[in-house]
């Protein structure tokens, strides 16, 4: 028999590779600002859309480098090197404390935004763990505790976010409020078959999971 494995691996490295922030990206991305560009991003791919976004701004529209700033947030082992955007590797699926503090980071750079700034949000899977900015009255280790029984009771990863949105304080739109005077563009690459890149300048509701805390208690319970 046949072994297909190789052709298979072929298939799918080539599929990954067309994928790749350095190839697509930079298409999507919008022209210098009046101000500075503040690059915050999450998720496993958080790293390389950085590090793509620096090549486009830096070396093809030869941004000045002080005009650029930010931090990408990835999981543990998929960091790369940049230049000008900080990056921090974090737990995932279940949320370190090196994810905290990055959250707590990327809030307090968000608030430093001013009206001539762009706020570049890249978002990839994962992000939801590697930000993790517990609400007040729920401890970090809560927080742990709820993801590690999401994980346990197999819910969908759309339930499990409308339980994170409501413990977090960077999710379901807070990210974009504590950046509110800069003009912002979120941008999130796909993270499963049937989803398509998507980008878009509207408001801070646009950011928002249309789900009430009434839903967020209308999933199944979780396991003890």
């Amino acid at each position: 028999m046949t072994d297909r494995r190789p052709l298979l691996r072929s298939i799918f490295d080539a599929a990954v590779a067309a994928a790749h922030p350095d190839v697509v990206l930079a298409q999507h991305l919008p022209p210098i600002p009046a101000g500075k560009i503040i690059c915050l991003a999450a998720g496993k791919g958080a790293a390389a859309m950085a590090a793509a976004a620096e090549r486009y701004y830096l070396d093809t529209l030869k941004l000045d480098p002080a005009r650029l700033t930010g931090i990408a947030t990835t999981r543990h082992g998929h960091g790369v090197p940049t230049r000008r955007i900080k990056v921090i590797e974090a737990g995932h699926p279940v949320p370190d404390e090196a994810g905290m503090k990055a959250a707590e980071d990327t809030l307090r750079l968000a608030a430093l935004a001013e009206a001539d700034d762009l706020m570049l949000v890249l978002l990839t899977g994962g992000g939801s763990a590697n930000w993790t900015a517990p609400v007040e009255g729920v401890s970090f280790a809560q927080k742990q505790q709820v993801t590690r029984a999401l994980l346990r009771s197999g819910a969908p990863i759309g339930e499990m976010n409308i339980v994170r949105k409501h413990l977090s304080r960077i999710k379901g739109g807070r990210l974009a409020r504590a950046g509110q005077e800069a003009e912002r563009l979120p941008m999130r690459a796909p993270s499963s078959p049937n989803m398509a890149f998507r980008s878009t300048t509207r408001s801070a509701a646009r950011w928002m999971i249309p789900a009430t805390k009434a839903a967020s208690r209308a999933i199944p319970p979780l396991p003890a």
